[in-house]
């Protein structure tokens, strides 16, 4: 049954209320530390881009399922509120998915493709005038942009795409170091990312499988003080 529930495909439905609600108190928040930046004094831009671990997690997701190995990047906008406090959204291109494999004959395979966007709280703590390690968490928001799937079942195999949920929305907490290098740095970023939005939909919320992303990601990145 959990097997079928995680295998089965489902109707695609547009975005629910709750979901747009999302959207809008995010991009509300990130807009409005952009008018913050006019008046910053410590701004920085620039590209990042690493790699992810992902998988499921959820009460219909079988104990067989693996992660899978994927790619994220994109760039992002801090501002520094003084020496310690920072804010930093994001706009990431996302590889998520997972791997079920019962035995050799029975497995499935799934990919999706997610624009998403992080509004991340830091907590910098310099070190002399160069380095600077940081923690950090906040919410974020992501669309599907696409999706892959494929399965064997004994003699059977099938590629497609999958009919999921449009939207998904969820936490982020991690660290990283940053070292300044005149008006550049050079970080490392470590994060674990926790869904909180169905990967599948039904029509019926009854029926609904209770299946979310959960990612591992590490990345690099380049900053541009302004």
């Amino acid at each position: 049954m959990r097997t079928t529930k995680f295998t089965n495909r489902l109707k695609q439905l547009r975005l629910k209320s709750e979901h747009k609600t999302i959207l809008i108190i995010v991009f509300g928040i990130i807009a409005s530390f952009l008018t913050f930046e006019m008046e910053a004094q410590n701004v920085s831009i620039g590209p990042k881009l690493g790699f992810s671990s992902t998988t499921a997690a959820g009460d219909d997701v079988p104990n067989e399922t693996e992660n899978i190995s994927g790619l994220v990047g994109g760039v992002f906008f801090k501002v520094n509120a003084g020496r310690i406090l920072a804010i930093q959204p994001e706009i990431l291109f996302h590889q998520k998915g997972g791997y079920y494999e019962e035995s050799s004959n029975i497995n499935y395979r799934l990919e999706i493709d997610y624009l998403e966007i992080p509004l991340l709280f830091k907590a910098q703590i310099p070190v002399g005038e160069t380095i600077y390690p940081y923690v950090y968490a906040g919410p974020y928001a992501a669309f599907t942009l696409d999706n892959r799937e494929e399965g064997e079942f004994f003699f059977l195999e099938g590629t497609g795409t999958a009919n999921l949920n449009d939207f998904d929305a969820g936490g982020v907490f991690g660290g990283g170091l940053d070292i300044q290098v005149g008006k550049l740095f050079l970080g490392l970023d470590l994060r674990y990312g926790v869904g909180m939005v169905n990967i599948y939909d039904r029509e019926d919320s009854e029926d609904e499988p209770d299946i979310k992303n959960r990612s591992f990601s590490t990345m690099v990145s380049l900053g541009i003080n302004l």
